[in-house]
């Protein structure tokens, strides 16, 4: 009886102290995690995810591995914008210089190279697993659309840095403390250069004169440290063709205007071209047209959207923080689909707005949109690499590029209309 009574007590006390909802959050995270390592164990995900193969062996979390090989050729003496002969492919280094200054990398390698990718990629699921909180108990399905989808496969395979960043932007859309927000966001801007976006986050300052001047103290930090690290930058835009994608492993506008321009139909010596751009008005244009005109007004209204940058929450900052690292990739750079894990970000501001009374159907609608985007893009990068339905590859990348464009047209108009109430705010009220 003693020893039924001892094990009660210390189950009440476990759950005193553990939330259920951290509890089911750490073992999904694991369940998600054994999965994807048995994916990638089992050699499951190859060709669908490109294998990074080096005398006959598939070298893991290659992406990570070639920042800690620079810092080790850097010791040796070498300039990694230039030559990196300690990683297996001779890639160059194209992040920060801030990157080369990991210590330790040779005394502890298996710590780097093995347990620290390890330890990120888990933090990055169970983060994700986070976002998730349900009014409708079988929504929680669509976490497999998304943590089983390609860009969290690849990313998590590859070791990607993208990882780190995401993780440090959830941090930002936790922290309300200004002087800690400036130092990640520094961090952030100088090991990559598109999360200087994130300096968006400054617009949640409730004063125009607040704002004005912590985005002037910003920029000038960031700007006096790249003008010290100029010759490393223009080394870094001479090897862009290094972190440049094409095909249907592209997430960019300009992979959806170079696939169009490169997808043309002749049979028999006989130009049907016209067919491209039919086949591009059916998926795309008159489903976007439809999408605007029934959902334009919800939009523009939207008590929720409007009041997007005034509601100073955790939810509200990260998917502003999301949209504008989103809406930055997609249309300045040709980015990889792992960066498509921003999207992710998007999910907690949608499911607590969604669960809401402001304009349920809509939210309810962009939810499922989202959901769906990462289920026909795992769909269609699945056929296209592995060579299924091979005569109509370019229809497959046009079709996902297409799902990309659409989603992205949603998350520009949210945007837009955010941003439009914020002006109304700060300006018009102003005069």
């Amino acid at each position: 009886m003693k020893k039924i009574f001892l094990y009660n007590l210390l189950v009440l006390m476990f759950f005193k102290f553990i939330k259920v909802k951290d509890l089911i959050t750490f073992l999904g995270s694991v369940f998600f995690s054994i999965i994807i390592f048995l994916l990638i164990y089992k050699q499951i995900i190859y060709p669908t995810i490109i294998p990074m193969i080096k005398n006959g062996i598939i070298i893991i979390f290659p992406d990570w591995s070639v920042i800690l090989n620079a810092n080790i050729c850097q010791t040796k003496g070498f300039d990694v914008y230039l030559d990196n002969p300690c990683d297996q492919w001779n890639r160059k280094h194209v992040y920060g210089e801030i990157l080369l200054k990991i210590p330790f990398i040779t005394k502890f390698p298996k710590f780097y190279f093995v347990i620290l990718p390890i330890v990120f990629n888990y933090l990055f699921i169970y983060t994700i697993l986070s976002f998730f909180n349900f009014k409708n108990k079988l929504e929680y399905l669509t976490t497999f659309l998304f943590l089983l989808s390609i860009p969290v496969i690849l990313v998590v395979e590859i070791a990607n840095i993208d990882i780190i960043i995401f993780l440090l932007m959830v941090l930002i859309a936790k922290n309300q403390k200004l002087l800690l927000n400036y130092l990640l966001l520094i961090l952030v801007t100088v090991s990559k250069f598109y999360p200087i976006s994130m300096a968006i986050i400054f617009l949640f300052k409730k004063k125009l004169k607040n704002i004005i001047l912590n985005m002037i103290i910003f920029f000038l930090i960031v700007l006096s440290i790249l003008f010290f690290q100029s010759d490393q930058i223009m080394k870094i835009f001479n090897n862009q063709s290094q972190f440049s994608s094409s095909g249907i492993y592209g997430f960019s506008i300009l992979n959806l205007i170079d696939t169009i321009k490169d997808f043309n139909i002749y049979v028999k010596n006989k130009d049907y071209t016209w067919i491209k751009y039919l086949y591009i008005g059916i998926i795309l244009l008159i489903p976007l047209t439809i999408t605007i005109v029934l959902n334009l007004k919800n939009i523009s209204t939207n008590k929720s959207i409007s009041k997007l940058f005034f509601i100073n929450s955790f939810e509200n900052r990260l998917y502003i923080l999301s949209t504008a690292v989103i809406l930055v990739c997609y249309f300045s750079f040709s980015s990889y689909p792992y960066r498509e894990i921003f999207f992710l970000g998007l999910i907690p501001w949608i499911i607590k707005e969604k669960n809401s009374i402001n304009c349920k159907f809509f939210l309810n609608f962009y939810y499922y949109v989202l959901s769906g985007k990462f289920l026909i893009s795992t769909i269609l990068i699945f056929i296209e690499r592995n060579n299924i339905f091979y005569k109509f590859k370019p229809v497959i990348v046009i079709t996902k590029h297409c799902v990309d464009f659409y989603l992205i047209v949603i998350v520009f108009l949210i945007f837009l209309y955010a941003i439009r109430s914020l002006y109304k705010k700060l300006f018009i009220n102003v005069v």
